[in-house]
């Protein structure tokens, strides 16, 4: 699915701020490298810091019944995968509809 560029910015700098990230998710081109880009913060989180990830799905809104089935993948590869793709959806949920009321 292709999203708008400035939707696709606007959910990248949300993210990075979310994410406290040193990796630039600003320049993500395409939703698939915004995807990685995540996957790499969500691995990291479930290796380092759970409590600071839940924070953050929470915050985001994230489905819990949704986390609770990608925390049943095999790898915790596929978990990060799985998790950030779920955390981009809400956020590009989020932005589309700020963008919608902001120009409307």
């Amino acid at each position: 699915m292709e999203f708008a560029p400035l939707i696709l910015a606007s959910t990248a700098k949300h993210l990075q701020l979310l994410f406290e990230s040193e990796d630039d998710l600003n320049q993500s081109e395409s939703i698939l490298q915004l995807e990685q880009a995540v996957a790499q913060a969500v691995l990291h989180l479930l290796q380092q810091d759970l409590n600071r990830l839940l924070n953050i799905l929470y915050r985001v809104d994230v489905d819990e019944r949704q986390v609770k089935q990608a925390m049943k993948a095999a790898t915790q590869e596929e978990v990060a995968l799985q998790v950030a793709r779920l955390i981009i959806k809400r956020e590009l949920q989020k932005a589309q509809t700020r963008f919608i009321y902001r120009y409307n």
